[in-house]
């Protein structure tokens, strides 16, 4: 979002990069919505979840403010700061009948990554990243409510370390702008109540358009790959409900997004960034019985100086 990148709203939100000496501050809300389950692509009622389990899920929200601060020591690396703060809900119903709700929140797992650019072109102008860092164990994996540990889906953090690697890449020619990125969380041994989440991949692609100086809008896809989880908590029944199966966790998506950005060039409204996102599926497949998702919405905020 800077001019190391570049003309401004043409680089996606959610790459931050940075100019020697130029610091940035942001905020995202996320709130992603979750409703019906699958096993692979092909739905289950929750009738047939009652048949195995005593309860089913069969509907969950999830709400994350994420706080960043972001440096550049020179023009090609990017140093960042990101705490998460999450909020869960989870809505079950029971073979007898009774329906009930979990909730929980508190600070995820922070991260710390680095951006570096190895490479760069200026007919077109493009870029080349690549991406490191690791993720800490601040996020609470001893949540429970009425005295009961609740499930895997419902806790904050993992519990262990993890390595975060990745690369990107950009290019622009006016007033078009192009990404592709990927990248990987790699949890590291187990963590103290006896498993490791499964690690996750996912690669996206977007392309922008800007629309006037201060107005881009933007258009792309997104894979994701999460694995089921390794080990289990002894606190949790596999066999009380699917959420608490380590074996039910992974799964695979392809979603479309739409987003658009505004960037003021003049103002007390200057070197700021406002964007919303909105994400739906195209393709689910579900190591379920799982909750699907049905949507996301991200806002966010950036100020640079």
């Amino acid at each position: 979002m800077t001019e190391m990148m570049g003309a401004p709203g043409l680089v996606p939100f959610d790459i931050m990069t940075g100019q020697a000496g130029k610091w940035m501050v942001g905020y995202q809300f996320m709130f992603e919505k979750m409703d019906g389950n699958l096993v692979g692509t092909g739905d289950i009622s929750e009738a047939n979840i009652l048949q195995r389990f005593f309860a089913a899920p069969t509907a969950m929200t999830m709400q994350m403010h994420m706080g960043m601060v972001m440096y550049a020591p020179t023009d090609k690396l990017t140093l960042m700061a990101l705490l998460p703060y999450v909020r869960k809900e989870m809505n079950h119903l029971t073979v007898d009948g009774a329906r009930f709700a979990e909730r929980t929140d508190g600070i995820g797992d922070i991260e710390l990554r680095g951006m570096y650019a190895v490479y760069e072109t200026n007919e077109p102008r493009q870029w080349f990243l690549l991406n490191g860092g690791v993720g800490l164990p601040t996020g609470s994996i001893d949540a429970t409510m009425s005295g009961m540990r609740l499930e895997y889906p419902m806790q904050i953090g993992s519990g262990t370390f993890s390595l975060l690697p990745g690369f990107t890449y950009l290019g622009q020619t006016l007033p078009w702008g192009w990404a592709a990125d990927f990248g990987s969380t790699v949890r590291v041994g187990r963590n103290d109540n006896g498993y490791r989440l499964g690690n996750r991949h996912q690669l996206g692609i977007s392309i922008t358009r800007q629309l006037k100086n201060s107005v881009s809008v933007s258009g792309g896809g997104r894979g994701e790959l999460w694995e089921d989880i390794r080990g289990s908590d002894s606190l949790l029944d596999p066999t009380d409900e699917p959420t608490k199966d380590p074996n039910l966790q992974g799964g695979r998506r392809l979603s479309a997004l739409l987003g658009i950005t505004f960037h003021p060039q003049t103002g007390i409204l200057k070197s700021q960034h406002f964007h919303i996102q909105a994400e739906v599926p195209v393709v689910q497949s579900l190591d379920g019985p799982q909750l699907q998702r049905s949507w996301v919405v991200r806002l966010g905020w950036q100020l640079e100086f």
